[in-house]
Order: structure tokens, then C-alpha cells, then sequence
């Protein structure tokens, strides 16, 4: 396994880190019930009172028995990575679809996007005194491209030997090839930590607050810097101190959160918001569409049969899609049209929709001689979604003459066996959102850091080339990227069948949670107790 082709737990968990958008500065808003008819969440379109000052916030979120305060390890479960995002600032965030810069200025590419400069704030200090520098962005950079880290992935296109400090505030990346998207790599959770950091695991850090003591698999206490940088742009924090739990059952959560115990719940369960929905005590609220992950079942393109392209087709039109978000979402969710990344600028809507029609998938699969076929997925209740849609997929196909079992993995096993994941011909996926450009080049091509879909030709990869080296005018750099769309739409191997809505809780007293690009890992730097 090559340095690029990350922990895939930890992609899970953490990859993609700082996608989505930042919410007029109140708690994260909640969408509509989709293409379903489930109760209507919780909404809020912002804080309903300015910042209020002081107090302690608990929050839980799942952790893992790999929990660890190492800034390498940061996103290995969700409690580690909020604890991260609190502890060690980052270049940037996404707001929306774009970067919205923090510890870097500016973010510029050269002509052909071949290097790129970073202009690093002033004024910044660590939790130790220490004045960021430019050297401290590229150790930085260079540490996490060259660990086993879940941005090691996002930065597999970057030359660290051959990147350089111009002057104390000006760093100049080049990179192995033209990449005119790497700006959304740069605000992908690149933690910043002082030039020759050697103790990981107690690195110091320019963000909000520090560590000020911590208990694997149970509990974190962080406290406010009163002299954090971010506060002269307007933000908090605001706390005085914030109590992160670690706690692996979601129901353990939100009856955490229902008890007392808690002010936020992150990761709970649709069944959980279903339940809440009208509990004047509880405020259900789940990510704009942009961040809602895809639900797929995804067929390994150089295993039998899909190496042929009629089971492909068989299986797309096996699954029916409005079926699936009414039970496996619970009306929560929207029908999916086999690609990544829908409500993103960058998505392609005129993408035809695949009706359910068991007959067709009868006839493709006919064609082909499989029609003695036998199927098997490999799933896991690891994440709420990929049990359920598997299960369903098995009576879906019963139509199509399909027959399908259901080999059901131990959650703490499925992401644990990389070979397994390389290898199955067919299996469950929950994509959780990335930009887009990213989120095609991370899971497809010759290059991809997880290529559960198989093997990639030349055509694929030329796509992909194109797309990375499309610099300048928007338009032609989404033209690029729906390029990639069209083609895995007709010839790729996953079957996007179904978007779903992540969800957290919180108590009405809880305001400013932003999403900052990862709604499941929220940043708690705005965070305020209303009373």
C-alpha cells in the first residue's frame, strides 16, 4: 500500500476534512425530508441572540479504541477529530464550495497550476508563544504528506523536496503535476504545528483552545486561550471551556443529551431524529445538501462478473431508488443518480435518472449469459445505511431474477481489511461528502487512494489529467470535472442509488456549531451557551 492509499477508517472518519459551509454563524441548519414525506427537522437560519460569553459546553461524539491526541492521528475517530479542529488551526476551511483561508492569507497557483504560493498570516501565535512562520507551514506540510495520515492522500500530488520558503511569511509549493484544484486540498484539515515538532502527541497548536486534560475513550477537557489570534476577525471563542465525551453507542448519545448529561449530540441516528423531531427539549438538526453522503453499491470492474459492463447495467436497475430512501432513510434522503457529489457547483444535474426496471436488469443480464448468476455483498452496520440498503437490495433483485445474499461483516473488522476492500467484487459504501475534484480523484483513476471500483484505463485516467490541469475559467474547470461524471455514469462501477442526511442533536441553548465543511465533525470555535 502506497503512502497515499490512507487509513480508510480514518478516511471515514476525517477525509475530506473542512467540506461544506459555514451557516450564518448559528447551529447547523437542517434541510427538508428530500425526495421523502419523513417530518420536517428542526431549522435554524441563525444565532437568536448575539455571542454570550463564558460557560462549559459538552459535547459527545463517537470515539474508537484508536483514540489519540497526536496531531498525525487527528482524524482516527469523530471526538478526536473536533478536539483536533479546536487544538491546531488549519490553512483554510471550505465555505460553500470555495476556501475560506485562515492560518494562509492567500493561496495562489502560477499559470499552468504547477506551483502554488501561500501567504501565511501575521500575528499568529502558538499555545506556547511561538510566532508562526512560514517554516512552520512547510514542516507542516511535508510531516503530513509524508505519514500515514488522512491528508497524505489529499497531498499526494506535492514535490515537498522540491517546495521552498521564499521569505518568512511566503511559502512555494510545487507540485508533481499541474493541479488547478489543489487549493481545495490545502483547506483539507491541514493542521499547523511549530517547525521540528518531534512529540506528536503533544504538539503545540494556534487554535482556540488547549488540551488541558484528556482520558482515552472517555472524556477531554479543553480550555480558551485568551490570547487567540482569530479573535480580532470577529469570532470567538466564546467559552470558557469545552467537555468533549467519547461515546460509541449514537443511542448513548442522544439519551445523554435528553438526560442532561450533554448540550450536543453529533452522529445520531434517523431513527433517533425521527423520534425527536417534536421535542421541544431537543433540536434535531442535520447538513445542508451539499454535505449529505452517498449511499452506493459498488462492483469491482476487474472481478467477475462486472468485468463484464451488462451486470453493470443488471445491478443499477435492480435497485429500486425511491424504495431505498423510503426505508433505509426514512424519507429523509433523495434518490441518488449514479454519481458523487449531487448540489455541489461542480455536479452535473442533467445527469438522467435510472428507473427501477427489474426487466431490463433481467434482459442485460440474459444477454450476457449470467443469468445463473449468483451475487453476495459485503457489508457492515459500521455506519448507519449500508446494513439496511444491502438488505434491501436483496428483494429489489429478487425481480430481476437476481439472486443476492448478504455477507455481513463485524463493524470493527470491515474497514481493518484493506485487501477485502481492494478485492470484493461487489459491496455497500457510504461516501461521506468531499469537494468533488477531490472526491473523483480520491476514489477513481490509477491514482486513487482507495480504488474499490477496480482497475482504471487510460481513458479515465486522461479525464482525470484534464480535469486536474483545467486552470482559470470556471466554466471550463467544471466542464472538466462533469467530464469524469459522464464517463463514470456510464461505464464506472459504482451504483449511486441514494444521498442521506447525517445528524446531530443539541440542546436549544447550543448556538454557533459550524460545519465548516464536515458536519460529523463540527467546529466548536464559535460555539456559545444562549443561557
Amino acid at each position: 500500500m502506497t503512502l497515499h492509499q490512507i487509513d480508510r477508517r480514518a478516511l471515514l472518519r476525517g477525509a475530506g476534512a473542512g467540506l461544506g459551509t459555514l451557516l450564518a454563524g448559528g447551529l447547523l441548519a437542517a434541510c427538508g425530508s428530500g425526495d421523502g414525506k419523513a417530518p420536517q427537522l428542526a431549522t435554524s437560519s441563525g444565532p437568536s441572540m448575539a455571542p454570550r460569553k463564558g460557560g462549559r459546553l459538552r459535547a459527545a461524539f463517537a470515539g474508537s479504541a484508536a483514540e489519540s491526541t497526536n496531531v498525525l492521528q487527528a482524524t482516527n475517530s469523530a471526538v478526536d477529530y473536533v478536539r483536533a479542529r479546536l487544538i491546531w488551526d488549519t490553512l483554510g476551511e471550505i465555505d460553500g464550495s470555495k476556501p475560506a483561508w485562515r492560518l494562509a492569507e492567500s493561496v495562489e497557483p502560477n499559470a499552468d497550476a504547477t506551483r502554488w504560493t501561500v501567504r501565511v498570516r501575521d500575528g499568529v501565535t502558538f499555545s506556547d508563544g511561538r510566532k508562526l512562520t512560514a517554516d512552520d507551514v512547510l514542516f507542516s506540510l511535508r510531516t503530513l504528506a509524508g505519514n500515514p495520515t488522512t491528508q497524505a492522500g489529499l497531498l499526494a500530488g506535492l514535490d515537498p523536496a522540491a517546495s521552498t520558503v521564499r521569505d518568512p511569511r511566503t511559502v512555494e509549493l510545487a507540485l508533481k503535476s499541474p493541479d488547478g484544484f489543489f487549493d481545495l486540498a490545502l483547506a483539507q484539515s491541514i493542521f499547523v504545528i511549530p517547525n521540528g515538532t518531534t512529540d506528536f502527541e503533544h504538539a503545540a497548536g494556534s487554535g482556540p483552545f488547549v488540551l488541558k486534560n484528556w482520558t482515552r475513550g472517555a472524556s477531554s477537557l479543553l480550555t480558551a486561550r485568551t490570547d487567540y489570534w482569530g479573535t480580532a476577525l470577529g469570532g470567538g471563542p466564546y467559552l470558557d471551556e469545552i467537555e468533549l465525551s467519547s461515546v460509541a453507542d449514537a443511542g448513548a448519545r442522544i439519551n445523554g443529551l435528553k438526560a442532561g448529561q450533554f448540550d450536543y449530540a453529533g452522529g445520531i441516528t434517523l431513527t433517533a431524529a425521527r423520534a425527536e423531531a417534536r421535542n421541544p427539549g431537543v433540536r434535531v438538526v442535520t447538513a445542508p445538501q451539499e454535505l449529505w453522503s452517498d449511499l452506493a453499491l459498488t462492483m469491482n470492474l476487474g472481478l467477475h462478473p462486472f468485468d463484464k459492463p451488462a451486470a453493470l447495467q443488471a445491478v443499477r436497475y435492480a435497485i429500486d431508488r425511491e424504495a431505498m430512501v423510503r426505508t433505509v432513510t426514512l424519507g429523509y434522503g433523495e434518490v441518488a443518480d449514479d454519481a458523487l457529489g449531487r448540489h455541489q457547483s461542480w455536479y452535473d444535474s442533467s445527469l438522467p435518472r435510472r428507473a427501477y426496471d427489474p426487466e431490463k436488469a433481467k434482459k442485460a443480464l440474459a444477454d450476457a449469459g449470467l443469468s445463473d448468476v449468483k451475487l453476495s455483498v459485503r457489508t457492515s452496520d459500521y455506519e448507519y445505511g449500508t446494513l439496511e440498503s444491502a438488505t434491501a437490495f436483496v428483494q429489489h433483485a429478487q425481480a430481476a431474477g437476481l439472486a443476492v445474499g448478504v455477507d455481513k461483516i463485524p463493524a470493527a473488522d470491515y474497514y481493518t481489511d484493506f485487501k477485502a476492500l481492494l478485492s470484493t467484487p461487489l459491496q455497500t459504501n457510504l461516501y461521506h461528502a468531499m469537494p468533488l475534484p477531490l472526491q473523483l480523484s480520491f476514489f477513481y483513476g490509477s491514482k486513487a487512494s482507495y480504488p474499490f471500483t477496480g482497475p482504471a484505463g487510460p481513458t479515465l485516467d486522461g479525464l482525470l489529467t484534464a480535469m486536474h490541469a483545467a486552470v482559470g475559467d470556471d466554466a471550463k474547470r467544471t466542464k472538466a470535472v462533469q467530464d469524469v461524471q459522464h464517463y463514470l455514469y456510464d461505464q464506472g462501477g459504482d451504483a449511486v442509488f441514494a444521498r442521506i442526511p447525517p445528524v446531530a442533536a443539541a440542546k436549544p441553548t447550543v448556538q454557533g456549531v459550524k460545519a465548516l465543511g464536515s458536519f460529523d465533525y463540527p467546529c466548536l470555535r464559535d460555539a456559545f451557551l444562549s443561557s
